[in-house]
């Protein structure tokens, strides 16, 4: 009996193969990811869409349902990275994968190298042994226990590439990948295939010795309030060349993670690397990472990161504790970064904040902080919180409106903000019937001894 279950995208050769050879539970054969240089080969010749089902055919990529994407950010010749595949369909319970790379300039040549994880292989075009490819072509895919039975809606597979030793110009992967709906047969799979070209990064060869003056939290840009997990601001000079700087663009965001690196800089706290989201010649926006220990610890900026003209900053020492909240404001404003939740409108002054209304008593708002520790469950420092996930906070945190604590029927939620970095707090909460019309409010968050910063206010209107 055909085994499709168990393996996926297995080798895919004549649909006359007899049954033993579908037995076969250890990936698929190479040149299945559809690339043209490859003869454009997928494994749509035995996975297959019943004819009798109403969407019909064989085609890849035909059902607009399911997608399948290539993560990687631009390469380091001969530096490790990490490349994720992602696929996705509504109605599939089961899941495979192939990837290669390419050079670009001649798609027959291999890109780099890979290395198996954890139930993945490597085989090799041109009847190479499995794993040991030489200069033939590397394809790498899974084996049965990562095909995630019974699993809904997407799965992911992260894959370490090592680049060309030499800048070789741009690397094309192309990936295959099956969504099936774990029947025990190869019919009803939906099959996707794609492609995605990545460039060298340009040499890392910056040449000042950088130095830090000033740590600050990110949102109350005072030189405390530093906690796991928390947004900071790195001040100092030679982080850039004078006049350039670099924002973490989706690009720069693989395996769902904010970079360590960005713009050939990284920084480490306590010897561990931080996320970095922000970096000009002056500033550097980071997160604390989740695992750094409490008391003093050091912070260094790292320029040319692994490179031999690698240069380091002098420690600056800086204070963790298990919590240091913080709000958010709109700058320059003392208004509290606040939104509508429902029409994602700014809550505001109007006369400071353009095209933002005053909340008032009863009303909806979301107010954003950071430094309010660790989420239940953990979600690391420099993931992106799962748009359908809701972390609360580990430890307590009570809020304070014009000096009094609100009730807990109208604090509705504490918790890390869907599709943001896991610094990034939100409180929803009921404007209390407390609150004074016509006035700016202030709003305190308190986390045992420890307190947001004075002076942010939320105005009520009348």
């Amino acid at each position: 009996m055909i085994n499709s279950i168990k393996r996926m995208l297995f080798a895919c050769l004549l649909a006359s193969v007899p049954a033993i050879i579908w037995s076969f539970s250890t990936g698929p054969v190479p040149n299945r990811t559809g690339a043209a240089v490859d003869g454009g080969i997928t494994c749509t010749a035995c996975h297959r869409i019943n004819a009798l089902a109403p969407e019909g055919g064989a085609t890849p990529n035909m059902d607009p349902r399911g997608s399948l994407r290539i993560e990687a950010s631009p390469y380091r010749p001969g530096v490790k990275q990490t490349i994720r595949v992602v696929l996705s369909h509504p109605t599939a319970r089961r899941w495979g994968f192939q990837l290669t790379a390419r050079l670009v300039s001649d798609e027959t040549k291999p890109a780099g190298k890979f290395t198996a994880g954890e139930s993945m292989r490597i085989v090799c075009g041109g009847g190479a042994p499995e794993g040991n490819c030489g200069t033939n072509v590397e394809f790498v895919d899974h084996t049965q226990p990562i095909t995630f039975a019974g699993q809904a809606d997407s799965a992911g597979w992260s894959i370490e590439w090592t680049p060309p030793a030499t800048e070789s110009g741009e690397v094309i992967f192309y990936a295959a990948g099956n969504a099936a709906n774990n029947n025990n047969n190869n019919q009803g799979d939906f099959i996707y295939t794609t492609s995605t070209r990545i460039a060298a990064q340009a040499p890392c060869n910056l040449s000042t010795t950088p130095a830090i003056t000033v740590i600050r939290n990110g949102a109350s840009f005072l030189n405390s309030g530093f906690a796991l997990n928390t947004m900071i601001s790195l001040g100092g000079s030679g982080f850039q060349v004078p006049g350039t700087s670099k924002a973490v663009a989706a690009t720069d965001i693989v395996a769902n993670k904010f970079p360590a690196e960005l713009s050939c800089v990284g920084v480490e706290i306590d010897g561990k690397p931080a996320p970095i989201a922000y970096v000009d010649a002056s500033q550097i926006n980071v997160q604390v990472p989740t695992t750094t220990a409490l008391g003093d610890v050091a912070a260094r900026v790292i320029l040319n990161p692994g490179t031999p003209n690698e240069k380091r900053s002098a420690p600056f020492t800086l204070k963790l504790e298990s919590s240091g909240p913080a709000l958010f404001r709109f700058l320059p404003t003392p208004c509290i970064a606040a939104i509508f939740p429902s029409t994602g409108g700014l809550a505001a002054d109007p006369a400071l904040v353009p095209n933002s209304t005053k909340p008032r008593v009863g009303d909806i708002v979301t107010i954003f902080a950071t430094g309010l520790g660790v989420s239940e469950p953990v979600y690391l420092a420099g993931e992106i919180t799962p748009l359908t996930a809701t972390p609360k906070a580990r430890d307590q945190v009570v809020v304070e409106f014009n000096g009094a604590t609100m009730n807990a029927a109208d604090v509705l939620y504490i918790g890390l903000t869907p599709g943001s970095i896991t610094g990034l707090w939100q409180i929803n909460l009921r404007i209390p019937t407390t609150a004074t019309p016509g006035r700016d409010n202030s709003v305190i968050l308190k986390m045992g001894s420890l307190s947001s910063q004075a002076g942010v206010v939320l105005p009520i209107g009348l």
